[in-house]
């Protein structure tokens, strides 16, 4: 089995720094980062295979493909049960904290920046340490 880390944002600062934290926290030693939901979810089409899982850390606001249309269109896929999520925004809006719970693939709802002790919180739910 094989778990992979998507960081997931359209910002490049955010990305750099949720890319130092999961390194450091040992979440995981190579991140595979994306702008936008669309390039995440090719990604997830074009290369997942039946041995690997994915913890994605997932913007809500991005271009081209949001978060929840990033969720949206990977419903039904034969990944979806392979894959974890935790939405990382810095959106305060009480309806996108109540939206998240619609999808069963979400683990959390944390606000961004994510700092190390986040990644240590993520690395010690249930779910992602058995495949750590």
């Amino acid at each position: 089995m094989s778990f992979k880390v998507l960081i997931v944002d359209d910002d490049k600062m955010i990305k750099l720094v949720h890319k130092m934290m999961v390194v450091k926290s040992g979440l995981c030693s190579e991140p595979l980062i994306f702008g936008e939901g669309k390039s995440a979810y090719d990604f997830l089409v074009d290369q997942h295979t039946d041995f690997d899982n994915y913890l994605i850390l997932l913007d809500i606001n991005m271009p081209i493909m949001n978060g929840w249309e990033f969720l949206d269109a990977i419903q039904g896929k034969d990944f979806v049960n392979k894959l974890q999520v935790i939405m990382v925004t810095s959106s305060v809006d009480i309806g996108d904290r109540d939206k998240s719970k619609e999808y069963p693939q979400i683990l959390d709802f944390l606000e961004k920046p994510l700092k190390v002790d986040a990644c240590n919180y993520i690395k010690n739910l249930p779910s992602v340490a058995s495949l750590l």
